[in-house]
């Protein structure tokens, strides 16, 4: 079966293609959601920027795949082989990967929010700034995994391999959760949680809107061009803090310490600033 005959069965209303041998077929820019390829021989087969969610994977055939920048959410890839599989800037959120085969995959900039990786294999996998906010990596091999400067508020990693794996600028609250004995912060992991030390820390670029910071130590710190949107930064200290081209709309400054912090071209609309006053 070719691309054309498959978009022309499921045009006419055919949602099962499970068990097929379709190694390489070029399904990008596709829209193929609610179908179902369960145990398909996929191997290599392309699906950039392709609508996908809710299709079912499972045990699927995917080595070698590419689904940069597609919709997987609420899609079942469990049990999936997606060894060297590429998943970068893809949405997979509220997606099931629970037991699959993720080794030297590549999920760079995804959204993995609420996605269930639980028993998946993610050895020597690169999930460099991605989204896993609530994830499930319980009883997952991360073994050299690479999570720098990923999300990982909320997140399960209990009783996962870590041994290689890299957190240096990831993200993590008081509600992620790592095996008793791993020391995050020590790994190279930022809590974001009020209080915290930050001071001299590298956070340029990152989303921490609405986030709670009061009373944190954020001096000398790099956040240029970070969002902290509606942050709560009361009774921060901000001195020396670059924030050049930050977004602090609406973010709440009163009684930080800001000796010397840059605000160079920082969005302050509606922020309420150190002494109290409301900017235009």
């Amino acid at each position: 079966m070719n691309r054309q005959t498959l978009l022309q069965r499921y045009a006419d209303g055919e949602r099962d293609f499970c068990d097929l041998t379709l190694p390489q077929i070029n399904l990008s820019h596709t829209t193929l959601t609610h179908s179902a390829f369960i145990q398909a021989d996929l191997t290599e087969a392309l699906f950039q920027q392709s609508e996908l969610n809710n299709t079912s994977f499972n045990s699927a055939i995917l080595d070698g795949a590419n689904f940069e920048q597609a919709n997987l959410s609420q899609s079942d890839l469990s049990m999936a082989e997606l060894t060297r599989a590429n998943l970068s800037y893809g949405v997979l959120n509220l997606a099931s990967l629970m037991g699959a085969e993720l080794s030297e995959g590549y999920l760079v900039m995804a959204k993995l929010l609420g996605c269930d990786l639980s028993g998946a294999n993610l050895t020597g996998a690169t999930l460099l700034g991605s989204s896993c906010m609530g994830a499930n990596f319980a009883g997952a091999d991360l073994s050299g995994a690479n999570f720098s400067r990923a999300y990982l508020y909320e997140a399960d990693l209990r009783d996962t391999l870590l041994e290689g794996a890299v957190f240096k600028g990831s993200l993590c609250n008081c509600r992620t959760q790592f095996p008793p004995d791993y020391d995050a912060i020590a790994a190279g992991a930022y809590l974001i949680a009020p209080g915290v030390d930050l001071q001299g820390t590298l956070l340029s670029g990152l989303y921490l809107a609405t986030l709670n910071l009061a009373g944190a130590n954020l001096s000398g710190a790099d956040l240029q061009h970070t969002n902290l949107m509606g942050a709560n930064l009361t009774e921060a200290n901000l001195q020396d803090t670059n924030f050049s081209g930050a977004n602090l709309s609406g973010a709440n400054l009163t009684g930080a310490r800001c000796d010397r912090a840059c605000f160079d071209e920082a969005n302050l609309c509606g922020a309420t600033l150190a002494d109290g006053t409301i900017h235009p």
